[in-house]
């Protein structure tokens, strides 16, 4: 297959999270692309699907764009390479159009060309649909955290909404007594499909400035009489949980900043 940046090139001479809302929602898509594709899919998704995510986040449509690389050795790795982060998909304005005004000379069928070829790069495992539930960030407005642990948490049977409390209630502790972590983030998962006994139905991210950081035990920053306290009401995480995945990633492209130049 020819390179599809250069296809892109071709056509176009006539072509960590700041902090969020409670409710806010957030699609994932977990994809798996082939080792010796992944360059390709890279710059497709960057050089060409990013640019549209641009307009889309400039025009309102969406409130950001993020695009991720998985470390293939995590612990707890579910067989994914990349997730791509679909912030607050307004659906009352036009996919079509934000194609449009992102390549107003390409028609939509070299449009959908490109697409086509683009495709055949990877396989979506499949997407969850998230709503936010709390969290924070130490980072500057705007800026998305180079390195986010995804942790994707499988709630005891009939434990879910105490599971919820239970990191609701760990988020002031969390920013105060762990320094390591940049940002925290809790969601839960949308859909009946979060209902299987084999789907994850909650999920947590933990933003770091360095993979030294990610790679080691920062919970045991927080004092040991704490962590005690916040365990009362609700019991200690492994009696209300089981984390299905843990992965670490690193971040490729953002549309609010563009390509991450580490």
């Amino acid at each position: 297959m020819k390179n599809i940046f250069t296809l892109l090139l071709i056509l176009s001479v006539s072509f960590s999270y700041s902090q969020l809302d409670e409710g806010q929602k957030i699609n994932f898509d977990f994809i798996k692309v082939e080792k010796e594709n992944i360059e390709e899919y890279e710059a497709y998704m960057t050089d060409y699907v990013g640019k549209v995510a641009e307009t889309a986040v400039k025009n309102g449509k969406l409130e950001n764009w993020i695009f991720r690389r998985v470390n293939q050795n995590s612990r707890y790795n579910a067989g994914f390479t990349h997730m791509v982060l679909w912030i607050d998909n307004d659906q009352s304005i036009s996919w079509s159009d934000i194609w449009t005004e992102t390549y107003p000379n390409l028609s939509e069928e070299s449009r959908s060309w490109i697409w086509s070829k683009g495709n055949v790069l990877f396989d979506k495992l499949y997407t969850a649909y998230t709503t936010y539930v709390t969290g924070f960030s130490h980072t500057e407005e705007g800026v998305v955290n180079y390195i986010a642990t995804y942790n994707l948490i499988k709630a005891e049977s009939g434990k879910l909404n105490d599971y919820v409390e239970f990191e609701k209630s760990m988020k002031g502790t969390l920013e105060k007594h762990a320094p390591k972590l940049k940002g925290w983030h809790a969601l839960t998962r949308n859909g009946s499909v979060s209902r299987a006994q084999s789907a994850w139905d909650f999920m947590t991210i933990d933003n770091f400035g360095s993979i030294q950081d990610a790679n080691q035990l920062w919970w045991t920053d927080i004092p040991e009489k704490i962590r005690q306290n916040n365990s009362k009401k609700y019991g200690s995480a492994s009696d209300l949980r089981t984390v299905r995945h843990r992965v670490i990633t690193r971040l490729i492209y953002d549309a609010k900043n563009g390509k991450y130049q580490n």
